[in-house]
Parts: structure tokens; C-alpha cells; sequence
């Protein structure tokens, strides 16, 4: 029987019987697994915290048959500050049904797992606006993905810094005056947008505090990211839907 040592966040859970909960967590070294912590919702369960969403655990694990046990696990971070915070709270359900819907079973991505805990971390800490750490870390998931934007060249035809500032959704990248005609679905945007949405690619999540953007800018990206995600992932988060809400209704 293989025992496996790992670094996890819990990305969701299922309640089992009375007292169990059938983990999705996404690990370190082996990708997103499923695993089952009986006894976790006992109250003196020493896996209580551990199996709560978003915490971040260091899992001790053996697979069954089908399954992964959850054996023992040591608490590193639950970031409590999200659960006082209505906002960051639905913040973070996004960002991990993202994580969810873009991973896949057993694959391994360290990538997506420190991405994922340190946009977590920065989003408790409250350094850091939360509109910022939101465009950046779609984007780091969605070059993770495979589906990194090209900024630099025309994605039709490759020339390189072309005029004119549109953005072609399907095709993931901006495109020039003459290739125009072969995209359906185009975005018109301004030069600081599109050296905005550079910069949120480039930048750690633990420096997005540098980072400065008006309004006029950060709408205009926040417009072509949801696009591009939607578009790539052909995903609707249930998650943005309360997120949207609480923004729309000024929800604190």
C-alpha cells in the first residue's frame, strides 16, 4: 500500500455518513485527487480544520481502490480573514472553482498549487485590491492552461506589434488592421490596457501592490479577461454569479 506525502488545498468537499467528508484537493506532487477523511466532522477530529475549504494541509495518504485516505493531516494556513469578509470570501470560491475546472485528476501542476495558495494568502492579507489579484490570477491560470494571450504579434498572420489595438477572443491575441476581416469576435482596446494586461501576466501575485491602473483601464480589462476565460474554459462559474451580485448590490 503506497503512502503518499503531500502539500494540499482544499478545493471542495462532500459530506459522507455522519461524520466523513469526500475531499477534491488539489496537491502538490500528484495534481487534483479525490480522497476520503473519515471522521474529519467529528468535533475533536484533529482533521476538522483540515478538511474545511480553502485550507491548506500537509496530507498524509494511502490510495485505496478507488479512492485516496486521508490518514493524518497538519493544518499549515486556513486563511481565516476570508471567512470575515463576504467579498474576499466569494473572491475565493471563484478562485478555486477555477482551479478546479482547469485541473485534472492526477496531473501534476506545482504551477496551479502556488499559484493558487499564494493568491489565497495575498487575498486574506488585504494588501493587495482585490479587482487586481482577481485580472491577474485569471490570467496566470489561463497561461497555465495553455492559453497564454498573445501581446506581441498578430495572431493571423504574425507581424509583429501591430496597429490599432484589437483583441480577437477566439483566437487569443491582438491582431493588425489587414487581418481584421478574419475575426468574429474582436475587442477594441486602448495601448494601456493591452500593456496592463502584460504587466499582470509578468508580475508576481505578492508585487500586484506596485501595480497601478484608472478605471477606464481596469474595466476595459476586467471586459476582455471574463471574455477570454469564458470563451477558453466554455465554463460558467456558478461562483461568479453570487460574486457579481454582492459587487452589484455593494455588499461588504
Amino acid at each position: 500500500m503506497a503512502i503518499t506525502k503531500t502539500e494540499g488545498i482544499v478545493l471542495k468537499y462532500t459530506n459522507l455518513g455522519e461524520a466523513d467528508k469526500l475531499l477534491t484537493i488539489l496537491t502538490r506532487n500528484k495534481g487534483k485527487i479525490k480522497a476520503v477523511a473519515k471522521g474529519c466532522r467529528k468535533p475533536k477530529s484533529n482533521m476538522l480544520a483540515s478538511s474545511e475549504l480553502f485550507a491548506f494541509s500537509e496530507f498524509v495518504l494511502y490510495k485505496g481502490a478507488n479512492l485516496y485516505q486521508v490518514t493524518q493531516a497538519e493544518t499549515r494556513e486556513i486563511f481565516y480573514n476570508l471567512r470575515n469578509d463576504l467579498l474576499k470570501l466569494s473572491y475565493a470560491v471563484f478562485f478555486v472553482e477555477m482551479a478546479d475546472a482547469v485541473s485534472e485528476d492526477e496531473l501534476p501542476s506545482e504551477r496551479l498549487f502556488m499559484l493558487l495558495a499564494k493568491t489565497l494568502y495575498y487575498l486574506a492579507e488585504g494588501e493587495i485590491p482585490v479587482g487586481l489579484i482577481n485580472e491577474a490570477y485569471q490570467l496566470k491560470v489561463m497561461d497555465i492552461s495553455g492559453y497564454r494571450p498573445s501581446l506581441q504579434t498578430c495572431v493571423h498572420c504574425g507581424k509583429n506589434e501591430p496597429q490599432g489595438y484589437k483583441f480577437d477572443i477566439e483566437m487569443g491575441g491582438i491582431v493588425c488592421n489587414e487581418c481584421e476581416s478574419f475575426s468574429k469576435n474582436i475587442i477594441k482596446i486602448s495601448p494601456g490596457t493591452l500593456e496592463t494586461i502584460r504587466i499582470l501576466l509578468n508580475t508576481e501575485i505578492s508585487r500586484l501592490n506596485t501595480v497601478k491602473i484608472d478605471n477606464t483601464i481596469f474595466n476595459e480589462v476586467d471586459k476582455l479577461v471574463k471574455r477570454f476565460v469564458e470563451t477558453h474554459l466554455d465554463k460558467h462559474f456558478k461562483s461568479l454569479d453570487f460574486l457579481n451580485e454582492i459587487k452589484n448590490n455593494n455588499v461588504k
